[in-house]
């Protein structure tokens, strides 16, 4: 009887042994899901195209898997030099940047910031994810240094909780836009909409 149950024992310790972990099926469908993929060179002569590129093929990928954004992008500008670790160059007028507490940021110093920022709500739109704006200042907004419209939007993508933080402006000495992406996973998001300085209408 006892030997019965020794090597039911050893048979059972072996299966889960061998039984892959739910982690390992999460990494498993992160890989597949994230690739590499060379932009259309379109892009170089689009802002709105090369900033939906690096959101898309970039920050979202950075952000779900915790791997580089440089994993995920390359572009002719991006084989540059790049000014510090973390920052790649997608075009000659949109940045991408992984932040040191975790976000990742795109800057575009060029194009129509109305388009700019449509296009980045589209990403997550064609993507399933749901979003609710916590945070808008609305079109005309302003602050000391001109317009600037501040956003924020509390996503879910994939079951995973994420904010969006969009500034845009016409303002000469302003990026057109800068659009950062990060984990919200303490439910910070729909709480901070209510207490943020908002720049007001004129």
């Amino acid at each position: 009887m006892l030997a019965s149950v020794v090597v039911s024992l050893v048979a059972s310790l072996s299966v889960q042994e061998q039984a892959p972990s739910s982690l390992d099926g999460v990494i498993s469908s992160h890989s597949q899901q994230y690739a590499l993929q060379r932009p259309n060179p379109g892009i170089h002569f689009s802002p709105t195209g090369a900033a939906r590129y690096a959101m898309q093929q970039g920050c979202i990928p950075h952000i779900m898997t915790g791997r580089p954004a440089g994993e995920f992008v390359s572009t002719a500008a991006s084989g540059r030099r790049n000014a510090a670790p973390g920052q790649y160059t997608i075009s000659t007028v949109v940045t991408l940047k992984e932040d040191p507490g975790g976000s990742c940021t795109i800057m575009a110093t060029r194009g129509e910031p109305e388009r700019l920022r449509a296009e980045m709500l589209g990403v997550f739109s064609e993507a399933g994810a749901t979003s609710t704006v916590s945070l808008d200042t609305g079109v005309g907004s302003r602050d000391s240094n001109g317009n600037f419209r501040q956003e924020l939007h509390c996503l879910t993508l994939n079951g995973r909780p994420l904010y969006l933080l969009m500034s845009s402006s016409t303002a000469s000495n302003r990026p057109r836009l800068m659009a950062s992406l990060g984990s919200d996973q303490n439910g910070d998001c729909a709480s901070r909409g209510h207490t943020a300085n908002r720049p007001q209408a004129r």
